[in-house]
């Protein structure tokens, strides 16, 4: 093979191995929730080799978590459940026994309590992966029966003409979507008497709703020129 030819090859590797690094982390191994819990470490292998780690617990490497560094997943088989349901997570309570080790070893210099101690002080996370299903929730509608909302407004006294519009408020057909403040206002904690301010320079100051309650934001220059001496600025 040509030297030239050669030497290209080498350059190219570093950036091929990147691309293939990219392309695994956007092609994630499958998982089988069904036969193994998964976890996944975050691991410091200047203290100890993620191997000796892995052999600790009792876990076997899936991958490297996505592109974070030093994040793996890693898994281990799935233990029967006992008669009082699902058992304890063996891997999390061996880890729990490892750092109890860690703290209590009265052989400071011997290798086995070094090596545990390794052990732990190189595992900075460990958590286990739970198996979620996703609900699309039902967007928000405005709907033409407010009776809901009517009823809220007559008990409150509230007098706002678009407060039936105000779904987040009192939504008539989706509860769920709203924000449960008249449990709030039940108790008798309404806002009344408290002075609410808004810092923006968008707003419309002649408008009907904000002409009389706006206050004009005295400069900098107006509150701090008295102070500086004369011939500044």
């Amino acid at each position: 093979m040509r030297l030239d030819l050669l030497f290209s090859m080498r350059l190219l590797w570093p950036t091929a191995f990147l691309l293939l690094q990219t392309v695994l982390a956007a092609f994630p191994a499958k998982r089988f929730y069904d036969t193994h819990n998964y976890y996944v470490v975050e691991h410091d292998s200047s203290l100890a080799s993620l191997d000796d780690v892995l052999q600790a617990l009792g876990l076997e490497l899936v991958e490297q978590a996505g592109e974070l560094k030093n994040h793996w997943l890693v898994r281990t088989f799935k233990e029967p459940h006992d008669s009082r349901g699902e058992s304890e997570d063996s891997v999390i309570e061996t880890f729990r026994q490892l750092q109890s080790r860690a703290s209590t070893l009265l052989s400071i210099r011997s290798e086995g309590a070094n090596y545990i101690r390794r052990i732990v002080a190189s595992v900075k996370h460990l958590s286990k992966q739970e198996l979620r299903q996703r609900v699309k929730r039902a967007p928000p509608k405005l709907l033409d029966d407010y009776a809901l909302s009517r009823e809220t407004a007559s008990r409150f006294g509230i007098q706002d003409p678009l407060f039936e519009q105000q779904w987040h408020l009192v939504n008539n057909k989706f509860p769920e979507h709203s924000m449960n403040v008249t449990s709030v206002w039940e108790m008798g904690i309404t806002g009344k008497g408290i002075i609410s301010s808004l810092v923006d320079d968008g707003l419309d100051y002649t408008s009907e709703d904000l002409a009389a309650n706006f206050v004009r934001l005295i400069t900098f220059i107006e509150v701090y020129m008295p102070y500086f001496p004369k011939g500044c600025g």
